[in-house]
């Protein structure tokens, strides 16, 4: 059978493979499809069942807080719960199908930002990101493509601080097609016959030999049937939050320079948003400026966030940062007046200017006390300790928003295209922050392992058959939508195992 039950195999049953690959999310899938039928066996492991179960999405309970200079704290206990999806295909049942390539500054490393730079390049990169799409059956990013444009959805010309970033949406995606994304996840498990996918299997210890090998790990059910894994390669892929929770209650593997746990990064992002006098976030725009390349988010088409380019971040000495636009409402009700006198007043040409509600989206920086943590004594129904997530703004992710702003406001204006309304105090800005779901950097990569947790193959430091998938391995945040570069880094590593293992592509 493809598709096992481990709560219904024999009690201390021994699950071998030639590669186990620890979650059953997008990113084991795409490793997997790229195994199918290659003569070396794959176990997938997963949590959960093939629906939604409530009793198991409440595994990933824990506690948090999120903390900023000058702001109180904001609690998040339901976070964790609230930002993952825990059955077969992971938070791919749930997401919105939005994909982009990180920017190629995303990669570099920028003297005026602490540690940043990633060990592989952009151009190292898109190979990868081609084949992404591909899987996801989008069309591949021509990085060409603003040369190009569509004449009825012109890029907005502002300044060389500012770019145009294109985004694209794929159908795989339980939310949006189920039947499609059904398909996408089981038609390659029930038509391989080297592929087996475990459900209801929670790994909750990984147990090394001579202490720089796996051993094998020890698997767990809820209702009490307790297994073993042993293979020759392990990938754990079981979210940013778990991979490290499992890593953590492991004995500590890949804490070699307390780095495990720390620099979690979940994006500084902020929607619209209406203050006591009624005073909305915005960018207001002249009339005749065609913004449907940005405002026209349909499905079917590409649209565009305005984004920093390298040379701006260097000279505002800010991170990445975007802006996500929406159309105004067709017909403005009464209540926004507030909203039309003010448009009226930032109307730059005469001619009657529109305001497009706004989305920002600005990089969180890597700290190292933006961390996660675990609560041994607390623990879950399989004996697991439960997290506390402690996430940590800075002061310069503040700065980081409102300077990127204030610099895209003032490129608009000085091109006579427009003005933006951003009226939030600094000390209110904590509360009105949208919580990522991104969960990005507690095991980070990198060449050195003074500085990484996994190195430029996504390979534990110090482990020799041990791999982490996934955007906790993201050095930096960077700001486009991770799962593409989720699916990208992982065909990327399949290749090195099948390298590895003397698997011919």
């Amino acid at each position: 059978m493809a598709f096992i039950d481990a709560r219904t195999l024999p009690e201390a049953t021994e699950i071998e493979a030639d590669l186990i690959l620890i979650g059953g999310g997008l990113a084991s899938i795409s490793i997997a499809k790229q195994w199918a039928g290659v003569g070396k066996s794959v176990a997938i492991l997963e949590s959960g069942g093939r629906e939604r179960d409530m009793e198991i999405q409440g595994l990933y309970a824990g506690g948090g807080v999120m903390r900023a200079p000058g702001n109180p704290d904001r609690n998040i206990d339901s976070y964790p719960v609230q930002s993952r999806a825990r059955w077969y295909g992971g938070s791919g049942n749930v997401w919105g199908g939005k994909c982009a390539p990180l920017d190629p500054a995303d990669f570099e490393r920028r003297d005026w930002l602490e540690r940043t730079g990633w060990p592989v390049t952009r151009a190292q990169m898109n190979p990868y990101y081609d084949r992404a799409c591909d899987l996801l059956q989008i069309p591949r990013f021509d990085r060409d493509w603003d040369n190009t444009p569509d004449p009825d959805r012109p890029p907005l010309a502002i300044n060389d601080n500012f770019f145009s970033s294109p985004r694209v949406f794929t159908a795989l995606s339980g939310e949006i097609d189920a039947a499609k994304f059904d398909a996408f996840r089981n038609d390659f498990v029930e038509a391989s016959d080297n592929i087996r996918v475990y459900l209801h299997a929670n790994v909750t210890s990984i147990a090394l030999r001579r202490g720089n090998r796996v051993q094998g790990l020890e698997v767990r059910c809820l209702n009490g049937r307790r297994h073993t894994a042993r293979g020759r390669a392990y990938v754990l892929a079981t979210g940013g939050i778990e991979n490290v929770r499992l890593l953590l209650a492991s004995g500590g593997i890949g804490n070699h320079s307390d780095l495990l746990g720390r620099c979690f990064q979940g994006h500084v992002t902020f929607g619209v948003y209406e203050n006591a006098e009624g005073l909305n976030t915005m960018l207001c725009v002249s009339d005749g400026q065609n913004m449907s390349l940005y405002a026209d988010s349909a499905r079917d088409k590409v649209h565009c966030v305005i984004a920093t380019s390298l040379e701006g971040q260097r000279r505002n000495g800010t991170g990445n940062f975007t802006t996500t636009l929406f159309n105004p409402n067709a017909a403005p009700r009464a209540e926004d007046g507030a909203l039309l006198a003010l448009a009226a007043k930032l109307d730059v040409n005469g001619g009657g200017a529109r305001y497009h509600p706004g989305f920002y989206m600005s990089e969180q920086f890597p700290h190292l006390e933006s961390r996660l943590t675990l609560l041994p004594e607390h623990t879950d129904p399989l004996g697991m300790p439960r997290v506390f997530l402690d996430w940590v703004y800075s002061e310069r992710d503040l700065d980081n928003l409102e300077r990127s702003i204030a610099a895209l406001g003032d490129a608009l204006g000085a091109e006579g295209k427009g003005r933006i309304r951003f009226p939030v105090a600094r000390e209110n800005l904590l509360e009105t922050l949208n919580m990522s779901r991104h969960h990005m950097g507690m095991t980070r990569m990198d060449a050195d392992p003074e500085h990484g947790v996994v190195d430029e193959n996504c390979r534990v430091h110090g482990i020799r058959n041990l791999y982490v998938a996934g955007c906790s391995v993201f050095p930096t945040s960077g700001i486009a939508n991770p799962t593409l570069t989720i699916i990208a880094l992982a065909l990327r590593l399949s290749d090195h195992l099948k390298r590895d293992m003397g698997v011919s592509s």
